[in-house]
């Protein structure tokens, strides 16, 4: 693991059971219905890289890796994660998610510009407190 790949901040959530939530601050459902959305910027992968043919407009996205030949292999990363429930009983959970970012999916690559991947999360929450 490198250090100072590590984020330490926390985002703490609004819990709410309204039908209608502004979703424009860190807002859960109780029910936990609503997905999390997380996304992450890979910078300064390739410095001082002349791209010759003019004709195709440059794209700020997979498909600008493929005509730079950067390998998946030097980007590919992963991430964890912990969450933590308190209930309204005070009680305490924890869990630890962990996602491998998935530079290929079948028939489709990051190379085509863009992947989505859904991670449905079955992890074991356990009580700590």
């Amino acid at each position: 693991m490198i250090e100072e790949n590590v984020i330490q901040d926390s985002l703490d959530f609004t819990i709410t059971a309204e039908d209608e939530a502004n979703l424009d601050t860190p807002t859960l459902y109780n029910n936990l219905a609503n997905p999390i959305t997380l996304s992450y910027v890979n910078q300064n992968i390739k410095s001082d890289y002349t791209i010759t043919d003019t004709s195709i407009p440059i794209t700020y996205d997979g498909s600008l890796l493929k005509r730079c030949n950067v390998d998946f292999s030097s980007i590919s990363c992963k991430f964890s994660f912990d969450i933590y429930i308190t209930n309204n009983l005070e009680e305490e959970f924890k869990t630890t998610v962990f996602i491998d970012i998935p530079l290929e999916i079948q028939e489709k690559s990051i190379y085509d510009g863009n992947i989505n991947m859904t991670q449905n999360c079955n992890f074991t929450f356990y009580r700590y407190k």
